[in-house]
C-alpha cells in the first residue's frame, strides 16, 4: 500500500502515538504560522483548534452539550415536579442515567479499539436523538412518571456509555500528540461553557414547565452534532491484530492501565472524588427548595458551578508543568472543603459563590486527571483505557447518587453534602501523602506498547 504524506510521517502505524508536532505540513498546519502560533501559553491552550478534523469535533462537542445540560436540568426539573421533590426519587434518576457507564463502557472501550470510532459516535448522537424525541413525545401526551423518566434516562445512559471512550479516542485522532493537552482542555471546557449556558437556557422552561422544549432541543442538537462529526476526516487509526475475545481485550486494557503508572491511582482518585463529590448534585434540587427556599434556583446553582468549571478546565490548559497525582491531591482538598462549606451555606448569593469555587476545583482535579491518563496510554489500549475514566467518573456517580439520596432523606441534605466533601478531604490528604510511591511511566514512553 502506498503511504500518504501523513502517514511518512507517523511511521509505520498511523495509529501509534507518535506525531511529530514539529512536521506542520503533516498536521495540517501551514509552517510558516506553525511555531509563532506555539509560542505563548494562550496559543498553547488553544493550539488543537488549528486542526481542521478537531475543529468539527469540537463543534459537534460544543452543540450537543448544550442540548444536554438544557435537557438535563429540564428532567431533574421534571423528576422534582413529578415526585414532589422526593430525594429517592432522584437518586434513583441518577443511578438509572449513569449505571449504564459502569457497567458497558469497559465493552465500549474494546468497540473503540476495534471499530470505526466515527461511526461509534454518530451512532450515538443518532441514538440520543430518538430517546429525547420519544421523552418529549411522552411529556406532550401527559403520560410522563417517575419510572418512565428512569427509563429514559437510562436509554440516555445506554448512549453516553459507549460515545464517551470513542469520543474521547477520536479527539486524539483529531490532532498530534503534542496538541493532545489542548485537546482534553478544551473539551473540558467545552463542556462547562455549555454548562453555564445550558441551564441558563433551561430556566425559563423549568419556570413556565415546558419540559417537553428542552428535550427536543436535545434531539435537534444530537442531529446537529452528527452532522458535524460526519464531515470530519480524522487521522487514520488501525488496530492491532490481537488475539482472543472481548473478554481478553478488557484485561489487556487493565494490564496496561496497571503497567502505566500512575494511571490506576488516577483511576481511583476520580472514582472517590465522584462517589462523595460530583454525587451531590443529585441533591441540588432538593437543596435549592429546603436551604434556599424557592426550586427555581437549581439552575443557577447549575450555571454557578458550570462557570467555576470552565475556568478551571480552561486554567489546566494554560498549565506548562505535566499533571501530577499530588497536585490533584492538593485541588481535591480545595473541592472537598468548599463543598463543605457549601452544604452549610443558607443565602443564595453565599451558596452560588461557593458553587462556581467548587466547580473550578473539581474540573480542575478532573481535567488533569484526565490529561494524565491520556498522555500515558499506548495508542492502541487507549479505547480500552479511556473507557475506564468513564466507569470511574459516570460509572461510580449512580451509586452515588442512590446513596446520597437515601442519605439526604434520612439525615437530611445540608449533612449528606458535608460529610461527602469530608470523606474527598480525608482521601486527598492521604493521596497527597502517598503520590510519590505510585512512581511514574516506565521507561519505554507513551508511545510505546507496554
Amino acid at each position: 500500500m502506498v503511504k500518504s504524506h501523513v502517514e511518512e510521517s507517523l511511521g509505520a502505524n498511523p495509529g501509534d502515538a507518535a506525531l511529530n508536532p514539529a512536521d506542520s505540513v503533516a498536521m495540517g498546519v501551514p509552517a510558516a504560522r506553525a511555531p509563532r502560533l506555539l509560542e505563548t501559553p494562550r496559543a498553547r491552550a488553544f493550539r488543537a483548534l488549528l486542526h481542521p478534523p478537531f475543529r468539527l469535533l469540537f463543534a459537534a462537542f460544543l452543540v450537543n452539550q448544550t442540548g444536554f445540560w438544557i435537557s438535563h436540568v429540564s428532567l431533574q426539573g421534571l423528576m422534582a415536579f413529578l415526585s414532589d421533590s422526593d430525594a429517592t426519587q432522584q437518586g434513583r434518576l441518577f443511578f438509572a442515567m449513569f449505571i449504564p457507564a459502569f457497567v458497558l463502557a469497559p465493552l465500549a472501550g474494546v468497540a473503540a479499539d476495534r471499530f470505526d470510532r466515527k461511526r461509534i459516535v454518530l451512532g450515538c448522537h443518532l441514538g440520543v436523538a430518538v430517546v429525547t424525541g420519544g421523552l418529549a413525545g411522552v411529556v406532550v401526551a401527559g403520560e410522563a412518571t417517575p419510572l418512565l423518566l428512569q427509563a429514559f434516562g437510562f436509554g440516555l445512559g445506554v448512549c453516553f456509555a459507549f460515545a464517551g471512550p470513542a469520543n474521547m479516542a477520536l479527539a486524539a485522532n483529531a490532532v498530534p500528540e503534542g496538541d493532545l493537552s489542548s485537546a482534553v482542555s478544551l473539551q473540558s471546557t467545552a463542556n462547562n461553557l455549555t454548562r453555564v449556558l445550558g441551564p441558563a437556557f433551561a430556566a425559563p422552561l423549568l419556570a413556565t414547565g415546558r419540559y417537553e422544549i428542552a428535550f427536543v432541543v436535545f434531539a435537534v442538537a444530537a442531529l446537529i452534532a452528527a452532522g458535524l462529526t460526519a464531515r470530519m476526516r480524522p487521522r487514520p487509526f488501525e488496530p492491532d491484530a490481537e488475539e482472543g475475545g472481548i473478554f481478553a481485550r478488557l484485561r489487556a486494557g487493565l494490564q496496561h492501565a496497571r503497567e502505566r503508572r500512575p494511571a490506576l491511582p488516577a483511576l481511583l482518585t476520580v472514582a472517590w472524588v465522584s462517589l462523595f463529590g460530583v454525587s451531590h448534585v443529585a441533591l441540588t434540587p432538593i437543596f435549592a427548595l429546603e436551604i434556599l427556599g424557592d426550586a427555581n434556583w437549581f439552575a443557577w446553582i447549575v450555571v454557578a458551578t458550570g462557570i467555576g468549571a470552565m475556568a478551571g478546565a480552561l486554567t489546566s490548559g494554560y498549565q506548562l508543568a505535566t499533571p501530577t497525582l499530588r497536585r490533584a491531591a492538593m485541588q481535591s482538598i480545595a473541592f472537598g472543603s468548599l463543598l463543605v462549606g457549601f452544604a452549610l451555606s443558607e443565602t443564595p448569593a453565599i451558596a452560588l459563590g461557593l458553587q462556581v469555587l467548587v466547580g473550578y476545583f473539581y474540573f480542575a482535579v478532573m481535567t488533569d486527571l484526565q490529561r494524565l491518563i491520556q498522555e500515558i496510554v499506548g495508542e492502541q489500549q487507549r479505547g480500552r483505557v479511556m473507557s475506564l475514566f468513564p466507569v470511574a467518573w459516570g460509572g461510580i456517580v449512580p451509586f452515588g447518587g442512590l446513596g446520597m439520596g437515601y442519605a439526604a432523606a434520612a439525615f437530611g441534605t445540608p449533612r449528606t453534602i458535608a460529610g461527602g466533601g469530608l470523606l474527598v478531604v480525608l482521601f486527598a490528604i492521604a493521596l497527597a501523602w502517598l503520590a510519590p510511591r505510585f512512581g511514574g511511566l516506565p521507561a519505554e514512553g507513551p508511545g510505546e506498547q507496554a
